[in-house]
């Protein structure tokens, strides 16, 4: 009896993958799991250890403090702006890009052109800027006078609001993306204890909360949905912005790399253990084939590992070695990753 089950099984079996559909079935399959990276094209930069690489629009912004050089996809250059500045801070949204100069009190609003509309003097010390997403962009200053703070003005240069904060140290200014509100994080001691304190902003510069909390100094703030990501060498803290609630995750190692990839918090310490972390704080390991990770991005409906000289996609199994040091990564649309080297660029193509 046993023997004629199996004798039928294995007929019914034979029938179904000798069936044409099926095999286009197996097939597809098959040929959906493989992918090819290609190498498009490969150009040179003069490296400088003061070049900054920021992704914008369809490519990405380049600065060395001489020439503002925008890179799309495709290894065309869009613009080159001659702009030198000796210490800098530079941002962007979608549209303009802000360009501090530091040493002369000068903001530079460039276009996406590359055409530079507005030049701005500013009275205070200023050490960073920061773009809104409604073109709107924030300086933070400071003063001989123990202040520090932050002044919000348009595309125009036109002054908003001056968010001055007395003793503190602000060491954090992080934008929403979607909302254009904004996170500044200060430092202040006080009878001998110190605060890292948090002020949460609406886009127009009025203040929605603040709170502090002793003991913890933050390297480093995100935003994920309604949520506020606070992040310490060693522990992060998962904010609510519409109430007081918070999650704490202590972690067991440092914190080497970290980012936001399709609504979780992707964790990577210093030795080399991933952790994937939602906006509630639960949270799962992962294991890649892939030796010495130093980042995670998206492309597509998956991410793209790269560690010093390699890029690798864990869902296709796909890797591809370099001889050099993979200094940054960016990822375009869905199948275009630029991969940035010490004094040179390539361009790939996943398909």
């Amino acid at each position: 009896m046993k023997k004629n089950k199996i004798i039928i099984i294995s007929i019914i079996l034979i029938i179904i993958f000798l069936n044409p559909k099926t095999i286009n079935i197996i097939e597809n399959k098959i040929n959906n799991s493989k992918v090819s990276i290609e190498e498009i094209k490969e150009i040179p930069y003069g490296y400088s250890s003061d070049t900054s690489f920021i992704k914008y629009r369809d490519g990405f912004l380049m600065y060395d403090g001489k020439s503002l050089k925008y890179i799309d996809n495709e290894a065309q250059k869009e613009f080159d702006l001659n702009i030198r500045i000796e210490s800098y801070s530079i941002d962007t949204n979608n549209s303009n890009i802000y360009l501090l100069d530091k040493i002369k009190k000068e903001v530079y609003i460039i276009d996406k052109k590359g055409s530079l509309t507005k030049k701005l003097n500013l009275k205070e010390n200023a050490l960073m800027v920061k773009a809104l997403y409604n073109n709107d962009f924030l300086i933070h200053y400071t003063t001989d006078v123990d202040v520090e703070g932050a002044k919000l003005y348009n595309y125009k240069g036109e002054e908003i609001q001056d968010i001055s904060i007395p003793q503190i140290t602000i060491n954090l200014v992080e934008v929403d993306k979607n909302t254009s509100n904004f996170v500044i994080s200060g430092i202040s001691i006080k009878d001998d204890r110190l605060y890292n304190n948090i002020f949460y902003y609406n886009k127009k510069g009025e203040l929605i909360f603040s709170y502090n909390i002793e003991n913890k100094v933050f390297v480093k703030t995100m935003f994920l949905d309604d949520k506020l990501i606070l992040v310490d060498p060693k522990y992060i803290e998962i904010k609510n912005l519409s109430d007081e609630k918070a999650k704490k995750i202590n972690l067991d190692e440092e914190i080497q790399y970290i980012n936001i990839i399709d609504d979780e918090i992707v964790v990577i310490d210093s030795n080399k253990n991933i952790t994937y972390i939602d906006k509630y704080g639960k949270e799962k390991n992962k294991q890649y084939d892939i030796k010495n990770i130093k980042g995670i991005k998206n492309i597509g409906n998956q991410n793209i590992l790269y560690s010093d000289r390699s890029i690798y996609l864990p869902e296709n199994k796909e890797k591809k070695d370099f001889t050099k040091d993979i200094l940054d990564m960016f990822t375009i649309y869905d199948n275009s990753v630029i991969v940035i080297f010490r004094g040179y660029i390539k361009f790939l193509n996943i398909d």
